[in-house]
């Protein structure tokens, strides 16, 4: 029974990772060919594919206090590692951005260099610890601190976003670590709610 349970989960923890690539890369290619095969494709395609990867990001934020409340809700480590998976083609998407529709020579500057680097090995690290592993605190540890260090730098990015309707972004960013931290419910709350 627990090991049919356990099949049942990784065949939907996979599809979840399936659906992410794949509509991420129909993101791209509707971005290009609503703006065409051009620089304003290109950004169209990169900005697309981050905020559908912050989609998951924020759901697998607030999964396990979304967990409390409702028990078929997806498994945070599906969640984070679908992110990542989607990542992986805005990732893409920017280095296409910067070669193949740079203008001119292709030049990144050292802080462009260090800032992806940064970024790249935080959203790897948080897939690569996102399943829970018993018993080995380090991975946990590991886990929550790359998921707290994203957090703050999604919450600044939209909280000085210059298009001033995307400020408004930070909502369901704040919101996300706020139902990351709901209370389980209590027994004795649902059993006064029956009994009403």
């Amino acid at each position: 029974m627990l090991l049919e349970s356990c099949e049942v989960l990784l065949a939907l923890d996979r599809r979840l990772l399936y659906a992410a690539v794949i509509v991420n890369c129909v993101i791209v290619g509707l971005s290009f060919a609503v703006s065409g095969w051009n620089v304003e494709g290109a950004v169209s395609a990169t900005r697309n594919t981050a905020r559908f990867a912050i989609a998951f990001f924020l759901t697998g934020l607030a999964a396990p206090g979304l967990k409390r409340w409702i028990a078929w809700f997806p498994e945070p480590f599906a969640l984070i590692q679908a992110f990542v998976a989607a990542q992986m083609i805005h990732f893409g998407c920017v280095a296409l951005l910067h070669t193949q529709f740079a203008p001119g020579d292709f030049h990144i500057s050292f802080g462009e260099v260090v800032i992806t680097i940064v970024g790249f090995s935080l959203v790897v690290a948080a897939g690569a610890t996102a399943i829970p592993r018993p018993g080995q605190r380090f991975y946990g540890l590991a886990h929550i601190s790359t998921l707290y260090v994203i957090f703050p730098i999604l919450a600044a990015d939209y909280g000085e976003h210059p298009v001033k309707l995307l400020r408004l972004m930070l909502i369901p960013v704040l919101l996300a670590m706020l139902l990351r931290h709901l209370p389980r419910r209590s027994e004795r709350g649902l059993s006064a709610n029956v009994s009403s």
